[in-house]
């Protein structure tokens, strides 16, 4: 793919073809994010934008069918794009994503109308069955299903855009600036102004009004990939096999809910403490 990537910066007509193509295929969605990222982030807003913003057509008419993720990937990646561009601040850009989550999440609704509800209702039944003969339990988590539910999918969405963006950079960077992603993502730290009332919130989520709950989940998407960069950076300082990133993926996919859950904490415990810092401190100390 960076093949294709090389080839679509190469002139403004074969990004144009490039982007617009891979939007037309459902399923090739994600790399026509990748590529308009890739595009506003080494020509601009002004030149960029233009080339992204007549390449989006195909997605915009699947949006026009009935499915916006192409869309919403694209307007996504490419927003927080400008942001990176312009501030190279990557936190920013996860921070602009949720807040981006956090919109679409009050929008899902709008623009998946009759197939989200059908989705949440029979969720919904499910789980009423399930808890048949625990009323007063069925009665706490009935309010919470459709937020849980829009969340889980905004959440997608955020995740999809920040992969988009990650794939992007990764790209620009083997082009134009080797392993300076890499390095870059390694440093990821999530101010301690947003860390930790997110963490707040997941925890007290649940004693809030239902619709808070969605967002919580919203919330978590810049912690989970800011705990991946503390391992990552740990691993980079430290020397370490890179094998042992290896088994941190396979964790997370096998015991993705509590693996999460670390994460969200390791993320927070980082924002308060500098973890990679205190690594290097100790590494001068010796």
């Amino acid at each position: 793919m960076k093949s294709l990537a090389r080839w679509a910066m190469s002139r403004r007509l074969y990004a144009f073809i490039a982007v617009a193509g891979t939007l037309m295929v459902p399923l090739l969605f994600w790399i026509g994010g990748a590529l308009s990222a890739l595009i506003i982030m080494r020509q601009g807003v002004k030149d960029g934008g233009r080339v992204v913003l007549w390449a989006s057509l195909p997605a915009i008419a699947w949006s026009a069918i009935g499915d916006s993720t192409a869309l919403i990937t694209v307007i996504g990646a490419s927003l927080i794009a400008v942001v990176l561009r312009n501030y190279q601040r990557l936190d920013w850009a996860l921070l602009l994503a949720t807040g981006l989550g956090v919109m679409l999440f009050a929008l899902l609704p709008l623009l998946y109308g009759d197939v989200l509800t059908a989705v949440i209702s029979e969720i919904e039944g499910q789980i009423m069955t399930a808890l048949t003969e625990q009323p007063d339990m069925a009665a706490t988590v009935q309010p919470m299903v459709a937020p849980v539910v829009s969340g889980g999918l905004a959440a997608l969405h955020v995740i999809i855009c920040i992969l988009c963006l990650f794939l992007g950079r990764y790209w620009q960077s083997e082009l134009y600036n080797p392993k300076g992603f890499g390095r870059e993502f390694n440093q990821l730290r999530l101010p301690l102004a947003y860390s930790l009332p997110a963490t707040g919130l997941v925890v007290f989520a649940g004693a809030l009004q239902p619709s808070m709950v969605g967002v919580s989940v919203v919330a978590t998407v810049p912690l989970f990939f800011a705990g991946l960069a503390v391992f990552h950076g740990v691993v980079s300082k430290t020397r370490t096999s890179s094998n042992w990133l290896a088994v941190l993926y396979v964790a997370v996919l096998v015991f993705e809910p509590y693996m999460y859950t670390l994460l969200i904490f390791v993320a927070l415990l980082d924002s308060l403490t500098d973890i990679r810092a205190r690594l290097k401190d100790t590494a001068e100390d010796e």
